[in-house]
């Protein structure tokens, strides 16, 4: 079986993890499609495609194009696509991790039709949205085409049936990879942030208003404890100087540290110096927490975690067992959640354990693997014999269609 991944998420290196692994299971090769220039979502500079060293180990071929709108998941498409490379991998499955609405998806979408081949997408969108024409004809033509629709999570699934969706479907997590994401000492790393002698309250995302981080700032402001305290704070964003100016006027500033970004192989190491993650995100009008990667990575580390009911993370913090939920931009809620844990060292080590043992089961990205390489064999089990295909490769791949990274 072959599968061609097509996915801007895969520029960086840590969401190739879950395909690496996909490779390693028998009866199963995997190629990925991926821009050749990308811009971040969080501060807009240029992004060069990173790989994982497990991409050259594996021979996982890399097709990169260059695409319109870099940075935008609705806009951007590839100016083209490498067809001879494409021919000469011979995808049997196309995978889609583009929104269905999308330009890239719809790109993928006629790239599978082209070829006489079944065709996935998965999405994260659990807010039922009504988007204008022709984004929704596109998402309506990969409702109608695609052999299966995969979700992030249930509600994201349900959004799709509520708009129409009649092809099977299946919810498929996120996945963290547990041999970077584990318990480790800190004692250094602490004592160079200041946090070495306190009960560190962290962050590791976005620095931006839906992140609810104002109302982790107001909590710690109330919290009425003799332990000593630190917010730590790992990321960037467009909040950075409202936050900062929110702790001084609180008088926190002592008691604050902002990292700034870090990169995500170093991310595990300022993870697992909290004592307890928070994730207080709040529902907008056009989002809500979709899905709460940092959770499972926290509980990875063996950091219990406090989070709101915003989206998936209430969904995911029951069936992991990891941690608290507060009501969301409920400051006094959290503030009581933040006291329990931070006078618990015995809860909070037990929430850690028992979320890492559920991460270990169900969010690793062998375990993910496993899962999407049960869901292609069943699409391609219930592909008709007589379907059209593609037939075999015609010339070579050249050096600026496929990259095998050293």
């Amino acid at each position: 079986m072959r599968v061609l991944v097509v996915s801007h998420s895969c520029v960086v290196d840590v969401n190739q993890q879950v395909f690496v692994a996909l490779t390693q299971r028998q009866g199963i090769d995997v190629g990925l499609l991926i821009p050749s220039h990308w811009k971040s979502d969080i501060t807009g500079a240029p992004v060069e495609p990173r790989f994982l060293p497990e991409i050259a180990t594996h021979a996982v071929p890399v097709m990169t194009a260059p695409v319109l709108a870099p940075g935008h998941i609705t806009f951007h498409c590839y100016k083209y696509l490498p067809m001879t490379a494409i021919r000469d991998f011979r995808p049997d499955l196309i995978f889609s991790t583009q929104e269905p609405w999308s330009l890239s998806n719809l790109q993928a979408l006629h790239l599978a039709s082209r070829l006489g081949l079944p065709f996935l997408f998965q999405t994260n969108q659990n807010l039922n949205k009504t988007y204008a024409p022709p984004f929704s004809w596109f998402e309506r033509l990969s409702y109608r085409r695609a052999s299966m629709a995969l979700a992030y999570s249930e509600e994201a699934r349900q959004v799709m049936i509520r708009k129409g969706l009649t092809v099977p479907s299946e919810v498929v997590p996120y996945a963290t990879d547990t041999r970077r994401f584990l318990p480790r000492e800190t004692t250094e790393r602490r004592r160079t942030l200041g946090i070495a002698d306190a009960t560190v309250v962290g962050y590791l995302g976005r620095l931006v208003p839906e992140k609810g981080l104002d109302t982790l700032i107001d909590a710690v402001a109330r919290l009425k404890t003799d332990r000593p305290v630190k917010l730590l704070f790992v990321g960037a964003g467009p909040q950075e100087a409202e936050l900062r100016q929110r702790i001084a006027d609180a008088g926190l500033t002592e008691q604050a540290v902002f990292a700034g970004v870090v990169p995500h192989h170093e991310a595990a190491e300022y993870m697992a110096c909290m004592d307890i993650f928070v994730l207080p995100s709040r529902t907008m009008p056009n989002w809500k927490e979709q899905f709460g990667r940092v959770i499972i990575e926290a509980l990875a580390c063996h950091v219990p975690v406090i989070g709101s009911d915003s989206g998936q993370i209430p969904h995911l913090l029951r069936e992991t067992g990891g941690g608290i939920i507060f009501r969301e931009g409920d400051a006094d809620d959290l503030a009581g959640s933040l006291k329990r844990l931070i006078e618990s060292p015995e809860e909070r080590s037990r929430l850690a354990v028992g979320g890492a043992r559920i991460v270990e089961e169900r969010f690793t990205c062998e375990a993910v693997a496993a899962q999407l390489h049960r869901i292609f064999e069943g699409v391609l089990g219930a592909t008709p014999s007589g379907a059209p295909r593609q037939d075999a490769a015609r010339g070579s791949r050249t050096a600026s269609e496929v990259g095998r990274p050293s």
